[in-house]
C-alpha cells in the first residue's frame, strides 16, 4: 500500500487513522489525502474555453447535468483569486498600472467590470465586478486592496473616465496619469462620421487628427492643431471633434513630460481591450445560475488564464 506524505512535516511514516484520514507518526497530526486536481482542471477548461452546456459536459463525463454543475462550481471555488496570484508575483511588477472598465449585463442588470493590469507582469492583477455604473468607490476599493498586499503604483494609464481621473488627482497627486491616446482618437473619429461610410474628406481629416495625437511632443501637437483649426473650410462636425481633442492633449502627452520620461509610460491601454471583449462575450454565453457570485468566479478564472502580454507603446 502506498502511504502518502505528511503535508505538515513531509514525513513518509504515516498510517491509516480511520477512513479517509491518515496519521503521521512523526508529528502526530492527522490529515486527509488530497486527490489530484486533474478532474478540476478538465472541468474548468471545458466550462471556460469550450463554452459547453452542462448537459454536454455531463454526457462527456458520464454523469448527470446536476453533477456537472456541482463539479464546475467546486473546481472554480478551489482556484486562487487573482489578487492572491498577484501577491506571489509582486517582484515581477514594475508599478505601471493600466486601468480599464467595461459595461456588462448580468440577469438584465447593468454591471461594471473594473480591471487593473501591470505592465511589467503583463497580466491582470485585480478586478472588481459591481452593479451599477462607474463609481469612484470601486476604483478606491480595488487600488486599496492592491496596496494592502504591497503593490506600489508608480504611474497610471487609463481611458480617461472622469470619476477615475478625479480620484487619481486626489489620492495620487504626485504620480503621472497618462490618458489612452487610442481611446481619444476613436472618440474623435466617432464624432466625424457616425453610422455612415467615411468619404475621402472624412478620411483625410481623421488622418490629420491621428498625426496630431501621435506627435512627438505636446508643442508639436499644439502647432498642428492650431494649423488645422485655422482652416476655413472645416465643417461643424469636424470642429466639434477638434473641440473634444484640444483639452485632452496635455493628458495624452504625460509620457513625454521630463519628470516621468524615465518611466517609459505606454501611450495606450488598448492592448487589454481584446481580453475585456472576450470576457464580456463569455459572460453573455454562460449557462447555469447567472448570479453575481457565479459571474465573479467565472471572471476570476478567465483573467487567471490570460497569457502575458507585452505593453510597451
Amino acid at each position: 500500500m502506498k502511504h502518502p506524505t505528511c503535508p505538515y512535516c513531509n514525513a513518509r511514516k504515516t498510517v491509516k487513522y480511520g477512513w479517509p484520514r491518515w496519521l503521521c507518526q512523526k508529528c502526530r497530526k492527522t490529515f486527509r489525502r488530497r486527490r489530484a486536481d486533474t478532474r478540476d482542471r478538465t472541468a474548468i477548461e471545458a466550462y471556460t474555453k469550450d463554452r459547453s452546456t452542462y448537459r454536454r459536459l455531463g454526457a462527456r463525463w458520464g454523469v448527470s447535468h446536476t453533477t456537472a454543475i456541482r463539479r464546475v462550481r467546486k473546481a472554480l471555488k478551489h482556484r486562487d483569486s487573482l489578487l492572491a496570484r498577484t501577491k506571489r508575483r509582486l517582484p515581477s511588477c514594475d508599478g505601471i498600472c493600466l486601468l480599464d472598465g467595461k459595461h456588462v449585463r448580468i440577469q438584465g442588470k447593468l454591471h461594471m467590470l473594473f480591471v487593473a493590469w501591470d505592465r511589467g507582469l503583463g497580466q491582470p492583477i485585480h478586478f472588481q465586478l459591481k452593479e451599477g455604473g462607474e463609481k469612484e468607490l470601486w476604483y478606491w476599493k480595488m487600488l486599496t486592496e492592491l496596496k494592502h498586499i504591497g503593490y506600489a503604483p508608480k504611474g497610471f494609464v487609463s481611458d480617461g473616465i472622469l470619476t477615475l481621473k478625479e480620484y487619481l488627482e486626489e489620492a495620487f497627486a504626485d504620480l503621472p496619469h497618462q490618458r489612452c491616446t487610442v481611446h481619444v482618437f476613436l472618440s474623435a473619429r466617432s464624432k466625424v462620421y457616425v453610422g455612415r461610410a467615411p468619404n475621402e474628406r472624412a478620411k483625410d481629416f481623421i488622418e490629420l487628427v491621428r498625426m496630431i495625437l501621435w506627435s512627438r511632443t505636446l508643442q508639436g501637437a499644439e502647432r498642428r492643431f492650431h494649423k488645422l483649426w485655422d482652416t476655413p473650410q472645416l465643417i461643424a462636425r469636424e470642429r466639434h471633434a477638434l473641440r473634444f481633442v484640444w483639452p485632452t492633449l496635455p493628458q495624452c502627452f504625460v509620457c513625454r513630460d521630463k519628470r516621468f520620461r524615465q518611466l517609459h509610460l505606454p501611450r495606450s491601454s488598448n492592448a487589454i481591450e481584446n481580453v475585456m471583449g472576450q470576457v464580456e462575450a463569455r459572460l453573455k454565453t454562460r449557462r447555469g445560475t447567472k448570479s453575481h457570485a457565479s459571474a465573479e468566479l467565472l471572471v476570476n478564472e478567465l483573467l487567471l488564464q490570460v497569457s502575458p502580454q507585452v505593453i510597451n507603446h
